[in-house]
């Protein structure tokens, strides 16, 4: 067993899109429906959905913000770090924390995604 994708629902899923663009998540359409698929540099396939698209086979479906999980995005050096994060909030996409210096020993920073989801972005000191 091995984990293959996380699926997100998106309320505007064009402003999802380019925001994992810029952490290297091109996603695609697949087929007629709103649903989008790529994958991580690391191989895990990130999914994203409209809400219209979940509601159209649960009825019931009510997006929330967030969801609890947080989605860790390593980089390949501190520096990195601060780029991407300065980039994302460039965007237009809300801080978390800025990029600080870990006690367990990493450069880290956290965002949100379009949709309220929590992004980590990190590194080895």
């Amino acid at each position: 067993m091995s984990l293959d994708a996380i699926g997100i629902v998106s309320e505007d899923p064009q402003r999802a899109i380019a925001f994992y663009a810029l952490l290297g998540v091109a996603l695609e359409r697949h087929g007629d429906a709103e649903h989008y698929e790529g994958k991580t540099p690391s191989g895990v396939r990130i999914l994203l959905d409209s809400v219209e698209l979940i509601q159209g086979f649960d009825p019931g479906f009510a997006k929330v913000r967030g969801n609890g999980l947080t989605l860790c995005f390593k980089q390949t050096s501190p520096a990195e770090v601060d780029r991407l994060y300065a980039a994302l909030t460039e965007a237009g996409h809300a801080s978390i924390k800025a990029p600080w210096d870990a006690f367990w020993g990493q450069r880290y920073a956290c965002v949100q995604d379009p949709d309220g989801n929590q992004i980590d972005l990190f590194a080895d000191a």
